[in-house]
């Protein structure tokens, strides 16, 4: 008996079957894999595409919950010019802010950045949401226990920055003007 026996399966179904258990062993390994990688992805192990980006252009903050109407401000000039606090008071009451009084610096503080925003411990949201307004300010925590806030223009003061636009108010604009 010189020769091999095959079992009584031919080479035909001898191959379908080595190539069935390839396909199912290659589905069952890519099963495991993206399994494997759900479970990292879930407990945090592997991040998503941004993850460990140092790019601040793409840090989002959440916009404060308080709005302009809610917040007190007390618009105080030292830098020396002249209008200074009164222009600007305007310009923040135009952004819905409330301005309570508008004067020279009561601490005559001499500052040299944009501006300072003075703020206790009630008025630090009001203040952040102030910040969004001043280029180049800084927020100095005092001790007052209201929630009104103080904005003391500096030397390095130039303009307040522009306002946030409204998405929905730049997108029917344009339909409103067709008709």
């Amino acid at each position: 008996m010189g020769y091999v026996r095959t079992g009584g399966m031919s080479t035909a179904a001898r191959r379908r079957r080595r190539t069935t258990a390839l396909v199912l062993t290659g589905l069952t390994a890519l099963l495991l894999i993206v399994l494997a990688y759900a479970i990292a992805y879930y407990q945090g192990w592997v991040g998503g595409p941004d993850e460990g980006s140092t790019d601040s252009s793409q840090v989002t903050t959440s916009a404060p919950a308080i709005q302009p109407s809610e917040v007190t401000v007390n618009v105080y000039n030292a830098k020396g010019e002249p209008g200074l606090a009164g222009r600007i008071a305007g310009e923040l009451e135009e952004r819905s802010f409330d301005v309570a009084s508008i004067d020279n610096d009561p601490e005559q503080a001499s500052i040299e950045e944009s501006a300072t925003i003075r703020h206790g411990p009630d008025g630090l949201e009001a203040a952040e949401l102030l910040q969004e307004s001043v280029p180049g300010s800084t927020l100095v925590p005092d001790e007052r226990e209201s929630a009104t806030i103080d904005l003391v223009l500096g030397d390095g003061f130039e303009e307040l920055a522009d306002p946030p636009t409204d998405e929905a108010e730049a997108t029917s604009e344009p339909d409103s003007e067709d008709e």
